[in-house]
């Protein structure tokens, strides 16, 4: 078998060791070993043929690796991202390795593609996966190419977002350019001046991410015309969203639909909550999502990479393209893709950049199956808790009862009890404190389940603040 290089850090979803084993040889780079869980960790021990973590990522208790982490918990990176290239090239000569992948989300998609071109690998590009990692970027390729956005503004100053506010009115979304997880992704609606609410995001990002996650650019932050949804147009059912994500792949600059994923209503203004698959989109709004996806992942020149699309929907079936990356989605959307319609992604990609392509990458859309896979989370907006206080959170009553008929919840992967959560302004999407797969014989079942746990859930928490005794809310 040929050998590969896995650099694993936090983010997205991480391939899996099993099927990569499977199919090569795996050497794994850790960067930052506070960013891979001690589950993770476990898997990379069983199936890996080797191993090297970042010694200056090492601490006098050792390498720490904790049983669950976000961009809020994991520890700044000890490299610059020109000496952590350096040490990918270092240790791709080291094993010999004939390809790159890598786990992560957004911190690694320019890194390895620098890497991966210096050592004559298959990648995403290094321009494009500078486009991808860039959404201003992004915007500017979307806008010379016509794919169908937002009209948009670079924030480089707090001029610039004064300027922005004249030219493009209200509503506007306040975005960094460099962020996943609807991190500091604010509504700008013009009840608030719009400089005091730059100052706190960028207060917050700053406080609660520790560094820029190995982005260099200029331009931190964009503004862009919000982009109005339009349910009634695509679903004829209230329980979904305004809005999908389609993963994909990139075979020598050619993109290949594989699956879109539906959503349920955001949580405050831009928290996701969770992702369904199959969809239940009809054939004509399908070819239109898609359609859409392949000038925007075609248009930024990406290469040899995995694609996870957002799109919104509008009126009159028209789409905006929120953003796209060149890796996989985040959360769990990649497993249940595998266990709905039976394709192993990490596979096809290691497949497509170690030989050029993959016999189980589909030739159209996958959007039949026997079952329905939903990934879902519990957040403490959920329920009424005052965002100026921190809890202590003690768990939530057992959610069967919430359970449409027929729906099962596959795993349940709360928080350690007694950990000491907050709401985060701005970061809302990391204030989760359960993660659920639920599995159903169709889509609407699992759409229904989700609605009656955020309507029904309880949550145990002790409010430290003023020492007060336990309560549910």
């Amino acid at each position: 078998m040929k050998n590969i290089l896995l650099v694993s850090d936090l983010g997205g979803f991480p391939p899996s060791l099993q099927s990569l084993s499977a199919v090569a040889n795996v050497f794994v780079y850790i960067p930052r070993p506070s960013a891979v869980t001690s589950h993770y960790m476990a898997s990379i021990n069983r199936y890996a043929s080797g191993v090297v973590k970042e010694g200056r990522g090492y601490t006098s208790g050792g390498f720490h690796h904790p049983d669950w982490v976000t961009y809020t918990g994991a520890e700044a990176y000890t490299l610059s991202e020109e000496e952590m290239v350096g040490q990918m090239i270092h240790y791709a000569q080291l094993f010999k390795v004939e390809g790159m992948i890598f786990g992560g989300a957004e911190n690694m998609v320019l890194s390895v593609a620098r890497a991966a071109e210096a050592m004559g690998f298959r990648s995403a590009g290094v321009d494009a996966a500078r486009r991808a990692r860039n959404k201003h970027t992004m915007r500017e390729m979307f806008r010379i190419v016509g794919v169908p956005s937002p009209e948009f503004r670079a924030i480089r100053s707090e001029g610039d977002m004064l300027a922005a506010v004249r030219e493009l009115g209200y509503p506007l979304v306040l975005k960094p350019t460099y962020l996943a997880c609807s991190i500091g992704v604010t509504l700008l609606d013009g009840t608030r001046d719009p400089v005091e609410v730059f100052r706190e995001v960028q207060k917050d990002i700053l406080t609660n991410t520790r560094d820029s996650q190995l982005f260099n650019e200029e331009c931190m932050f964009l503004v862009e015309e919000y982009m109005e949804g339009c349910n009634t147009d695509w679903y004829d059912n209230p329980l979904y969203a305004d809005y999908v994500s389609v993963e994909g792949m990139m075979v020598n600059g050619k993109y290949h639909p594989v699956a879109i994923t539906d959503k349920t209503p955001m949580l405050s203004s831009f928290t996701e909550t969770s992702h369904i698959v199959p969809s239940v989109l009809d054939a004509e709004a399908q070819g239109i999502i898609v359609d859409a996806c392949r000038k925007a992942n075609e248009s930024l020149g990406l290469q040899y990479c995995p694609t996870h699309t957002e799109v919104k929907l509008m009126k009159n079936r028209q789409v905006g393209i929120i953003e796209t990356a060149a890796r996989f989605g985040g959360w769990n959307i990649i497993p249940q893709i595998n266990d709905v319609f039976g394709l192993d992604m990490t596979k096809v990609w290691a497949e497509i950049l170690m030989n050029g392509d993959s016999l189980g990458l589909p030739h159209t859309l996958l959007n039949q199956a026997d079952k329905s896979r939903c990934n879902m989370r519990i957040y403490l907006q959920d329920n009424p808790l005052d965002p100026s206080c921190t809890y202590r959170y003690k768990g939530y009553d057992k959610l069967d009862s919430l359970l449409s008929e027929g729906v099962s919840i596959r795993t349940e992967t709360e928080i350690p009890r007694d950990t000491v959560v907050s709401s985060i302004p701005h970061l809302d999407a990391m204030s989760f404190v359960s993660t659920l797969d639920l599995e159903g014989t169709n889509s609407q079942t699992l759409a229904q389940s989700v609605q009656n746990i955020r309507r029904g859930v309880r949550l145990r928490v002790t409010e430290l603040n003023t020492l007060k005794t336990e309560v549910n809310v």
